[in-house]
């Protein structure tokens, strides 16, 4: 699993796709929130090896509004266990996910809003501990941190 985060508009799609094909990787299925692309959840249904999820914070967002902080981040955390079960399940499988950070520490004060920076920061926290590698992108320079 590889987690791609930074600020928005910084490059963080362009690199994923730069860095990728520099390695010979084709994505089978580029998933984008930003799009209107519904999340996979199951991506065992899918026919494919090399899977993106872009925009994590904006499904994390569609989910805070619709569950207690409680149940969205068990939600996660279990989608996240699911992944990576199927990532490790077939040899050519690779899962990346891109997310925004969102506030850069700063509180919100509408507290819907806080609540969804919170839950991304716990999202982001449990991704990065599952990714084999995680890169901060800055206006299309990358820094590798794991």
């Amino acid at each position: 699993m590889h987690f791609v985060t930074g600020g928005a508009y910084n490059g963080k799609s362009r690199w994923v796709k730069e860095y990728n094909n520099g390695k010979g990787f084709v994505f089978d299925r580029w998933f984008s929130a930003y799009h209107g692309n519904d999340l996979p959840t199951d991506l065992r249904m899918l026919v494919a090896n090399k899977v993106v999820l872009e925009g994590i914070e904006q499904y994390i967002k569609e989910e805070s509004l619709l569950t207690d902080t409680h149940t969205c981040r068990e939600t996660w955390r279990k989608r996240l266990e699911d992944w990576e079960v199927w990532e490790k399940s077939g040899q050519m499988r690779q899962l990346v996910m891109i997310g925004t950070d969102i506030t850069k520490g700063i509180v919100p004060l509408e507290r819907g809003n806080r609540k969804w920076r919170d839950l991304t920061g716990w999202v982001y926290q449990d991704l990065s501990s599952k990714a084999d590698r995680v890169d901060v992108i800055w206006y299309g320079l990358n820094k590798q941190i794991k």
